[in-house]
């Protein structure tokens, strides 16, 4: 069973969603919040496999509440919700820790597939948001020059994951992951994660690197 936390300050939208959700098999609406505080408060002692969290409220940013709730729990794991699908927003929900990111013209079908995915500790990003990133300039031969483990840690980076998940996942230490971090960083001539996240978009790798790479 899948728990689910709605975080928003709009009680029809939050009410919509958390009505559609109950009909859904295999996922519970565990808590519903309309402001950041009360959220923080909650989230922080009682965990959830997936927040959908609004990136704006009236007492503060849903992406700051993300960035304290991560702090709390590192794997904490949300998607964030905006009208705005821009490469900057976009960018920004990523730097924060968020899984996955909807515009709020999506359907609400693709709500449910991004909880399903998000849970499983893969990226959702909706259709627009990805075009909006699509312009990552690296080629796709530079993945060539990646070893077998960089390949195998670039593929969890691009699912969110940060660097503790990894190395608990591939029995390491995180600082031997963050080595490995800055290997591929420097390989691909990215900056950070967002721009990693940028270049697996644009080579269509996202979804495909078990293929791929």
């Amino acid at each position: 069973m899948i728990t689910v936390a709605l975080v928003d300050d709009h009680t029809m939208v939050r009410s919509g969603f958390a009505q559609l959700l109950s009909t859904e098999k295999g996922i519970i609406v565990h808590g519903e919040y309309d402001n950041a505080k009360q959220a923080y408060y909650a989230l922080s002692k009682t965990k959830v496999d997936v927040a959908v969290i609004d990136i704006a409220m009236p007492d503060g940013n849903g992406l700051e509440l993300l960035e304290k709730l991560r702090m709390k729990h590192p794997d904490f794991k949300a998607i964030i919700l905006s009208i705005y699908d821009s490469a900057s927003f976009v960018s920004k929900a990523i730097e924060a820790g968020a899984y996955g990111y909807l515009s709020k013209r999506c359907g609400p079908k693709e709500l449910v597939t991004a909880i399903h995915t998000v849970a499983k500790g893969e990226r959702y990003l909706c259709t627009d948001a990805l075009i909006n990133l699509s312009n990552a300039s690296t080629t796709p031969n530079a993945i060539a020059e990646l070893t077998k483990r960089e390949r195998e840690i670039f593929a969890l980076l691009t699912k969110g994951m940060d660097a503790k998940l990894i190395a608990n996942q591939l029995f390491v230490s995180h600082k031997t992951i963050h080595v490995h971090r800055a290997n591929i960083l420097n390989k691909l001539g990215l900056s950070n994660n967002v721009d990693l996240i940028r270049f697996a978009i644009a080579n269509k790798l996202l979804d495909e690197e078990d293929q791929q790479l």
